[in-house]
């Protein structure tokens, strides 16, 4: 008898749960989803594609904008941004509850100004702030976030609010910049300076082409060259400020040479460097206030090391 009333039971559950899915399938609420938030923020001119779609019940969706004046939105949910203001796009769908995305319209950013100096020399230790203006400006532009980024983070760090600490001797170059969700990547660059400790070139490579930064304050700088034949082809300046200088002040076409390395002024700040006896030679940009060398023909030979090389006399 206790067998018969189990197997009646566990019989009038089966039944029970098989009836309860298709129940609970029906009970699924049909809405409307979309790929973005309920607020969003479009810049003048440019779209977004609210990405909205049903959910539990295919059904078609509609779009309306509260002021087409301020911002658009087509039969496939594309918005547009058209002048500065707010408005709100309302989403239907048959036998769903309606959806509302608030729409905030800006200008974008156009570009940035640096307001404090763009070239700094810091002692080991200081500090010294960034300032910017970024254009447009005013309550209609989108809200742009600046990024900061340094070259050289052994030299100079920088916070993300544009602060520069001097950690130690040598160059850094601080990029400034705004992201593409701003409607445009602006950039400016701040170069800082630490003279104290700084007794080795700074060398920045990006691609073919290599930055070399000097300490104007060295005695005498010995620049060498190691030609494809194996040889070292080398040139000494006796100090640094006063070379450069020379170098500035010497006429386009002219130049010497020391039986190893012949250099030529092509430009006011081009040199054009060639390893006497081979045909080896390469063009140099000089920046006579930074007291930088910068090389646009790749320097590496095929183990990948440089085949210029410096010695330092302080």
């Amino acid at each position: 008898m206790k067998k018969k009333i189990t197997a009646f039971l566990m019989s009038v559950c089966l039944i029970a749960a098989m009836t309860a899915q298709p129940a609970q399938a029906a009970s699924k609420k049909a809405y409307i989803k979309t790929g973005v938030s309920s607020k969003v923020t479009v810049l003048c001119g440019k779209t977004l594609n609210l990405k909205a779609k049903t959910v539990n019940k295919k059904k078609k969706i509609t779009y309306k904008s509260s002021k087409k004046s301020v911002a658009t939105v087509s039969s496939k949910g594309i918005v547009k941004g058209k002048k500065y203001g707010t408005a709100v796009i309302t989403l239907k769908a048959s036998g769903m509850s309606t959806k509302k995305v608030k729409v905030y319209v800006r200008k974008p950013v156009t570009s940035i100004k640096l307001t404090s100096k763009a070239s700094l020399t810091l002692g080991k230790g200081k500090t010294s702030q960034i300032n910017t203006k970024v254009y447009p400006g005013g309550k209609q532009m989108v809200n742009a976030k600046l990024y900061y980024k340094s070259s050289n983070t052994k030299v100079a760090t920088v916070s993300s609010t544009g602060k520069i600490t001097a950690k130690s001797g040598g160059y850094a170059k601080i990029t400034v910049s705004t992201s593409k969700s701003a409607g445009k990547v602006c950039t400016k660059y701040v170069d800082v300076f630490v003279y104290q400790g700084f007794d080795d070139v700074c060398v920045e490579t990006s691609g073919n082409t290599t930055l070399f930064t000097v300490n104007p304050n060295w005695a005498g700088l010995k620049v060498s060259f190691k030609g494809k034949n194996g040889k070292t082809y080398s040139y000494e300046f006796d100090n640094v400020k006063l070379s450069f200088a020379m170098i500035k002040s010497l006429k386009v076409n002219s130049g010497g040479s020391n039986g190893q390395i012949r250099i030529i002024k092509k430009a006011a700040n081009k040199i054009n460097i060639a390893l006497v006896g081979t045909t080896e030679n390469y063009d140099v940009y000089v920046d006579y206030n930074k007291y930088q060398l910068k090389f646009t023909q790749s320097l590496k030979d095929s183990k990948g090391n440089l085949r210029v090389s410096f010695t330092v006399e302080k």
